[in-house]
Formats: structure tokens, sequence, C-alpha cells
């Protein structure tokens, strides 16, 4: 089982999501509504989506966002265990947490295509949901069974819909685009960069790990670096410095 024990920050902001890790609410702020979010590099990608998963649902004053969540798994990565234990560590129960996060698998770049373009306003619309993840959103579109320019104008399309969808819906939305980095992951990535509003960049090593801020409406571009635990990459964020 996945476990993060991590340093909580005071950050709190009206209808702002926070990290409760205090040098990453600095670097980033919290997420405010109507941001179009991309966290892209390494496995902690999701790591990161997920923990704001359960924060969501804690009440304003805390840094949440006082809402279920919608998770798109484009990469079919999504962890109930580790929402579970992080769910602990907040004090909130495992189970409602995950009553109220609505998972939709797709397994094809057309499935996702159409969980996005189709079926997100509608979830949108009956649960009134202000954050959405889409985990390694660029992924299904690498298979090589479709063309390079069939995927770039499909990818293109659903990013460009994304981008409408969070301006006129006013909602978190944070899409993740995890390694391996072949060419055309990274020639459809440009188009989900180019349209979000704040992009990170997460990369690990050992054992150390690196956030860096490449793009943001309001706040310096700067990076955050931590150390964390191996053998298990998933477990233990130990300490956080700014660099």
């Amino acid at each position: 089982m996945r476990s993060l024990v991590l340093p909580q920050s005071s950050f709190s902001g009206l209808k702002s999501l926070a990290f409760g890790i205090e040098e990453l609410d600095t670097l980033l702020g919290g997420l405010g509504l109507g941001e179009f979010v991309v966290f892209y590099g390494s496995w902690m990608s999701h790591l990161f989506s997920e923990m704001l998963c359960v924060r969501s649902q804690l009440p304003l004053v805390e840094g949440g966002l006082d809402s279920s969540v919608v998770f798109i798994d484009g990469g079919n990565v999504f962890d109930p265990y580790f929402i579970s234990e992080t769910a602990r560590q907040l004090g909130l129960s495992p189970e409602e947490v995950l009553r109220k996060i609505w998972v939709s698998r797709a397994f094809t770049c057309y499935q996702l295509t159409a969980l996005i373009t189709e079926e997100l306003p509608k979830i949108l619309d009956r649960e009134g949901s202000r954050l959405v993840v889409i985990s390694d959103i660029a992924a299904l579109y690498c298979d090589s069974d479709i063309g390079l320019w069939e995927a770039k104008r499909t990818f293109n399309r659903v990013s460009l819909f994304l981008w409408e969808l969070v301006r006129q819906r006013k909602i978190v939305l944070v899409a993740t685009s995890l390694s391996p980095h072949v060419d055309r992951k990274r020639c459809l990535e440009q188009y989900l960069l180019g349209r979000a509003s704040v992009v990170a960049k997460v990369e690990t090593g050992n054992p150390h790990a690196k956030i860096s801020l490449e793009k943001h409406p309001s706040k310096a571009l700067a990076s955050v670096e931590f150390f964390y635990k191996k053998p298990e990459f998933q477990s233990l964020l130990e300490e956080f410095s700014e660099v």
C-alpha cells in the first residue's frame, strides 16, 4: 500500500484547492476555480493528482473545495488504496471519500474522447463537482494503430474542449501526462501545455524529486526539491526544501 506522510501547510484560500504541503502551496498557490492544471513527468504526478482528489472533499476553510470529484482514468492507474490511506491521514472516512469520486475508465483514445466531450459535461451537470482529474491523458493517443495526423487532430480537439469547459464551468481541472515520453507523446503534450493555465514538471531521481513550475498566470516560475525513501517510490515524502 502506498502512503504519504506530509508536512502540513497552513494555506487555505477561498474556493481554491491546497496540497497541504507548505512548499508546494507556496510554489503553486491554491488551485483556483477556472484553472486548467497539468502535471507531467514522473509517476509522482499521478500521486499528487490522487492526493487532490481527497483534499478536494475538505471544507473551504481547510484548503478544500467541499466537493466531490470526477476522475477520468485514461491511464488505467486509479488506486483506491492510496486514496484510502490519504483519507485516513486527513481524518476522513476512506469509504465516504471513495464514494464521492466518480471514476470512469477508457481503454481506447476514442472512448476517452467520448468520455471527455460527451459524458463529462453530463456528469458535471448531475454531480456539481468542482474538481476533474484526467489521468495520463495523452497515453491512449500514442497507440501505434492510430495515425499520427489523426491522433494530433483528435487530441487537439480534446484539449481545446477542456480549455473551454474549464472557462465555462469554473472548475479545477487537473490532467497528468506520465513518462515514458516517447516522441509522439511529446508532440501531443504541446497542445495540452499550450492551453493549460498552470504547468508543473515532476522529476524523480534517487533520493531526490523535483517539481518545476513552468507556467502560471500570477506566480513566479521556480522549483522545489524534496526527498523520498526507497525502495518504494510512492512511499514517504520526508523533507521539502526550495531550490
